[in-house]
């Protein structure tokens, strides 16, 4: 049997972009332009209070993975020597005097031992010998979860849900990626922790690995040892024989105080949280919303407040999901952006859909418009007006357009009277290019079939 326990590190996500000890930005910069006396370990300085935010979104981490939460939070000090951590120590949650902030929780049927915040150290390139201190005390939030995952095909099934449910409280910041030590060993053998695994198929590659290095090394007769191993991209590699805790140092942060948490405060963060993802995955397709759509739509929170949003106003379940992962999911990805980065309002994009739907615009003007909301948020309504984009359903004026588009398409009239029926759609085109693509499409092929089947029985 294979234990498989994973310690997961995410870049918190924090509205006012500051690190965890100190006001430098969390924005992205020159190396070491983002930094201060407190996060590059100067003599004499200290650490702030930690960012409120970054507590209170552990807490909703800790709350969501069912955990128990600690009334009073302390921080300690992680000693190790290594050039990206410029004071000689991590200010952690984590260690042997820990209080961390959620214990004893489960997800999946995984059970998650700990949550904890603590501060990223710097960012260290071994190649060249450089220090980035910019990353130097961004927030991190560490899910340390117990030896309950089987194989490196269920650790990629939950990882994917685990992620799916942070972001369903906006909590870490994807785009920052992810850091994990996997820990793996065969029942009865010594644990062997591989460090700093740094994206999702890497720690799906290392679970394969391991198991296959340690059973092949047990076959051998090899006595396995407790041992810390990296990560080359084809293989682990020893590193170090496995520290203990006594091996840290570790001691109560002097220079900052036990944080108290109080039932109120873990009322107010408790009542904001949403549905979890499977919640919502069973919500959307217990309203007629097709499997397919409803996993793509709960698997991001933009998404699927999106679709709450639209059913709200009375678009159908299934109808507001086709909008949502065809159009709008479709626009994001095709700026190469994700879901929170677009920058409209959900009314405004219900606006959008609205006019699509009364026929007041075509598909075209329509993606346009998600495409200019996915840069700024304007008033759709207002724009279309000014930039004359309403769709023409005069049946007069369309039926003009038409005449004089077979007027000018002899031949291609003459193929459709003699049964190549597809010519429509060139026909089609030709018309919505003469009205600059607004008159109604649906319009437009009726005229046109109906105008050609008069042809036909001349």
């Amino acid at each position: 049997m294979v234990l498989i326990g994973l310690e997961i590190h995410g870049y918190l996500m924090v509205e006012n972009k500051k690190k965890l000890f100190c006001n430098c930005s969390l924005e992205e910069a020159e190396p070491n332009t983002n930094i201060c006396p407190i996060c590059t370990g100067q003599p004499g300085a200290k650490p702030m209070l930690p960012n409120k935010e970054a507590v209170e979104k552990v807490l909703a981490i800790a709350l969501m993975l069912g955990c128990k939460v600690n009334d009073r939070l302390v921080f300690q000090r992680k000693h190790y020597d290594w050039p990206d951590l410029p004071k000689g120590f991590q200010i952690t949650m984590s260690g042997s005097y820990a209080l961390p902030v959620g214990v004893d929780g489960s997800f999946l049927g995984v059970g998650i031992q700990q949550v904890h915040l603590e501060e990223d150290p710097a960012r260290w390139n071994p190649d060249t010998g450089e220090v980035d201190y910019n990353r130097s005390g961004y927030p991190l939030v560490e899910i340390v979860t117990k030896p309950d995952l089987k194989s490196a095909e269920h650790v990629h099934e939950w990882l994917r849900k685990l992620w799916t449910l942070l972001g369903y409280i906006r909590a870490v910041d994807r785009k920052l990626g992810i850091k994990c030590d996997v820990n793996v060993n065969i029942e009865g053998h010594p644990r062997v922790e591989v460090k700093n695994v740094n994206s999702f198929s890497a720690i799906v590659e290392v679970v394969k690995h391991e198991i296959e290095r340690q059973k092949n090394a047990v076959k051998k007769g090899v006595v396995l040892k407790q041992e810390t191993r990296a990560w080359t991209g084809e293989k682990t590699v020893f590193m170090r024989f496995k520290e203990q805790a006594e091996d840290y140092r570790f001691i109560p942060e002097p220079d900052l105080p036990v944080i108290k948490i109080s039932k109120q405060w873990l009322q107010s963060i408790k009542s904001k949280l949403p549905e979890t993802p499977d919640q919502k995955l069973e919500k959307m397709q217990r309203l007629g919303v097709n499997a397919v759509d409803a996993q793509i739509i709960s698997s991001d929170i933009i998404l699927a407040d999106l679709w709450e949003f639209l059913t709200s106003k009375g678009f159908p379940s299934q109808r507001a999901a086709n909008f949502v992962r065809h159009w709008f999911l479709r626009v994001v990805n095709d700026e190469g952006l994700y879901p929170e980065d677009f920058k409209g309002s959900k009314l405004q994009v219900f606006k959008v859909l609205k006019l699509f739907v009364d026929k007041k615009i075509s598909d075209k003007t329509a993606k346009q418009l998600l495409a200019k909301l996915v840069k700024q948020d304007f008033d759709v309504e207002t724009f279309v007006k000014e930039q004359s984009l309403t769709v023409i359903n005069d049946e007069g004026l369309v039926k003009k357009y038409c005449e004089q588009v077979l007027e000018q398409e002899k031949k291609a009239v003459n193929d459709y009277l003699k049964g190549n029926e597809k010519v429509i759609h060139y026909l089609k085109g030709r018309v919505m290019r003469l009205s600059k693509g607004k008159a109604d499409q649906q319009l437009v092929e009726e005229l046109l079939r109906s105008m050609l089947k008069a042809l036909r029985e001349v």
